[in-house]
């Protein structure tokens, strides 16, 4: 059994390193890409862009993945298993730090994070002194950015306010309705899962969106690069006239998602266990536009730099250098 297993991680390893020592291997010979997405609008917009007839007759029938957590993701990702995929933001710079040769493609996703609270009035992050608040995720993206945010607030954690944290998302949910916490940090579509929820059993929710509180404590936009679309280098130095067109389709997937939510849910639902109307919701409350990587980058690294004080193992250490990010092209900016 052990000789099977470190004969099976030989050939991991293996393989790894010939996919990285020989652009192109490894992309699908018979036409067609193995993309991926996690549970939520990245998912939905790749899998609008996949419908694209041009991307279609480019590229031919792709896959589209789900990945569970970016430990699943690395995997796939470095291993060659998959050549695309939706990704926030940190994880496809912590893959770059850590040596995978990825690209960032684009920021199409720009604030899903609020905090619902029970029966009190949340007009800031100000009225959250005194209360308990469940955070999924520590050390992750909502924990930094609540954390990030309370300290211009001039709160303090244990002092002025406590957390506790959860495992996911769902969990935090789980906690919220059965009123052990006071309040809630959470993602969209987990978000807008969890305001139908508390709707269904009677409880009155207040809701903060992090985005708004973002630009008043920081004096920028009330936008935070979260997600967007990463490559592997090899896929954009063997076809970079795929990737111009996955730029395009990706553009419009998000505008019409942006449009057509309601249409939009029903795709989603289509590719994960998420109602349509969950998908819905969550659209109308994410801010979402297609940015080219060069387009995001500003934002992009003021967003990332600022959240790297509080942990620098957010995004692997430092700042990408500018190997990560995709250099404009004519068909590019979408």
């Amino acid at each position: 059994m052990i000789d099977s297993q470190r004969r099976r991680l030989l050939q991991l390893a293996l393989a790894s390193a010939t996919l990285a020592a020989f652009p192109g291997l490894g992309l699908a010979a018979a036409g067609g890409l193995r993309m991926a997405a996690p549970l939520g609008l990245p998912q939905v917009i790749l899998a609008r862009a996949l419908q694209d007839a041009r991307l279609l007759k480019l590229i031919g029938e792709s896959e589209l993945r789900t990945w569970r957590d970016p430990d699943q993701l690395r995997a796939w990702i470095a291993g060659g298993e998959v050549q695309l995929t939706a990704t926030p933001t940190n994880v496809a710079a912590n893959l770059y730090n850590r040596g995978v040769p990825v690209v960032l493609l684009n920021v199409n996703v720009w604030g899903t994070l609020g905090i619902l609270a029970h029966g009190v009035p949340l007009a800031s992050l100000a009225e959250l002194a005194g209360r308990h608040v469940g955070v999924p995720w520590r050390g992750d993206m909502p924990d930094l950015v609540l954390r990030y945010l309370l300290a211009r607030e001039g709160l303090e954690v244990g002092r002025d306010l406590r957390i506790t944290y959860q495992a996911s998302p769902f969990e935090t949910v789980q906690t919220f309705l059965a009123q052990r916490i006071d309040a809630a940090v959470l993602p969209e579509p987990v978000r807008t899962s969890a305001r139908l929820q508390t709707a269904s059993l009677g409880l009155t929710v207040a809701e903060l969106d992090l985005q708004q509180e973002w630009a008043r404590l920081t004096g920028a936009a009330p936008a935070l690069p979260q997600a967007g679309t990463i490559c592997r280098r090899e896929l954009l130095e063997a076809h970079p006239e795929w990737v111009a067109a996955i730029q395009v389709a990706v553009a419009e997937a998000v505008a019409w998602v942006a449009s057509n939510p309601a249409e939009a849910g029903q795709l989603g639902a289509q590719h994960s266990p998420l109602p349509a109307q969950v998908i819905e919701g969550a659209i109308l409350r994410t801010r979402l536009e297609m940015r080219s990587a060069a387009q995001a980058r500003t934002e992009l690294e003021g967003f990332l730099g600022a959240l790297a004080e509080l942990s620098p193992g957010f995004i692997g250490g430092g700042l990408p250098d500018e190997g990560f990010y995709l250099v404009d092209g004519p068909a590019a900016a979408g």
